[in-house]
């Protein structure tokens, strides 16, 4: 993203997502992520500038010209449904320099009206996206057409005329899309809200349109989309079924975290409740367990193995962060704690057959043992989601069955180019698009 798109994107946020950026950015930065980058934070530093600059520019327009109503044509309040439906008003849909612009315009001529009443035009458009491959169809999906930087972003807004929805758009966008059907059949027909896989399914994701947002150029990915991911990995990927592979969410490690440090007099409550994230499995059967990490603003991945009786090892922690960022030695004790407690519960009872040898399974305390992987960096501060669902995919299509020493050799920092991962933005993109699509189709 250049600068000029960078400006544009910033344009298009309201004073509040503004605000909270600028202090996600900072933290970001006094967190040591800057200095871990391959530019020491340089890129960063001047992110951070651009913000700050776009801000200190609202601030000098003056709040009542910038917050102001649009007069005559603008002057009707009107609202924008967002891709999950909820309303917000234009005041906060457009961005602040095209709404100044907008006022001067119909101060010049102000009985001019945007927008033909009799004609429908749609303009959708989510912040940042690359929709140059979408049909226009696709519409009916929450998904349009991507214009040129150069060219203005429009809002959902809608006014009712004779009984149909009219979408204004802004003056200088020459190429809207006309719509010939009726507003209100295109919003009839969208998905707003999937369930992946399925809504019967007991561990499915709900992801709605407006989560896509993490997923535009230089976004974090959020909880949500990391989960339907992972649960994508488990639905598609054949190597990781029931039998072999375990899969927390990103829910799972605070939870986690909070059990070990609870009081003591609360500690085994507390883990009877935390049992219930894996109820009916047996931990220590799988092959693998993956606990993707979400602390100070980052994302690794944690892989617990078990390796074969035969090789005569207790449970194997690999830690892979593509920052370096994380305490790996803070990880490893708090998941130490977790197999500990879970070794505990088990021994209470009849054990079962597990691929851990007795002599191993009686010392497993003293027999877990701590790796720091060496992993391929991102090359910015915000791909870490990417890295950690990379590392997962990758992971699964190279090791099968269980775990042995020669698969060590695959890490390193060549394990894979550090674009392959970044790509992973526009993959889980497309498939959301489709699935969106599918689910608009068969309602």
């Amino acid at each position: 993203m250049d600068g000029e798109e960078l400006k544009e994107g910033l344009s298009n946020l309201s004073d509040t997502e503004l605000t909270d950026k600028i202090a996600r950015l900072k933290k970001s930065l006094s967190s040591n992520i800057g200095f871990r980058l391959p530019d020491g934070g340089e890129k960063l530093r001047a992110n951070i500038k651009l913000h700050e600059d776009e801000l200190e520019w609202r601030k000098r327009v003056g709040s009542d010209q910038a917050e102001s109503k649009p007069a005559n044509a603008f002057q009707e309040e009107l609202y924008a449904l967002n891709p999950c439906d909820r309303k917000s008003t234009l005041n906060n849909q457009f961005s602040q320099r095209k709404r100044h612009k907008r006022e001067l315009l119909s101060q010049e001529a102000p009985y001019k009206s945007p927008v033909d009443k009799g004609e429908q035009v749609l303009n959708v458009d989510l912040k940042g996206w690359d929709s140059s491959t979408r049909s226009k169809e696709s519409i009916a999906s929450c998904f349009s057409e991507k214009f040129k930087a150069s060219q203005a972003q429009s809002s959902y807004t809608q006014r009712h005329s004779n009984g149909q929805a009219v979408v204004l758009v802004d003056e200088e966008d020459p190429d809207a899309i006309k719509a010939t059907e009726p507003v209100d059949h295109v919003i009839e027909r969208k998905a707003t809200t999937i369930y992946y896989p399925s809504r019967v399914d007991p561990q499915s994701v709900e992801i709605c349109c407006s989560d896509m947002e993490s997923l535009a150029p230089e976004a974090y990915l959020s909880s949500t989309i990391m989960n339907f991911y992972i649960r994508y990995l488990q639905k598609t990927k054949p190597h990781a079924d029931v039998d072999e592979y375990h899969f927390f969410n990103t829910y799972f490690y605070q939870k986690l975290k909070e059990a070990v440090l609870s009081k003591q007099n609360e500690k085994e409550a507390s883990f009877v409740r935390l049992r219930r994230w894996w109820k009916g499995v047996n931990i220590f059967e799988k092959a693998y367990i993956f606990l993707p990490i979400h602390e100070d603003l980052h994302w690794s991945l944690v892989i617990i193995c078990i390796p074969d009786k035969e090789d005569q090892l207790g449970p194997i922690l690999l830690h892979l962060d593509s920052l370096g960022l994380h305490c790996s030695k803070a990880l490893f004790a708090t998941i130490r704690k977790f197999l500990v407690e879970e070794w505990k519960f088990l021994r209470q009872g009849e054990v079962p057959a597990l691929p851990i040898s007795d002599k191993i399974w009686e010392n497993l305390p003293r027999r877990i043992d701590e790796n720091i992987i060496q992993v391929p960096q991102q090359r910015n501060e915000y791909d870490c989601g990417l890295f950690v669902l990379f590392f997962m995919e990758r992971f699964i299509d190279e090791v099968h069955r269980r775990l042995k020493k020669k698969d060590f050799t695959m890490f390193g920092r060549r394990w894979f180019k550090p674009e392959e991962a970044s790509c992973l933005r526009m993959k889980i993109r497309r498939i959301l698009e489709e699935e969106f699509k599918n689910a608009s189709e068969n309602d």
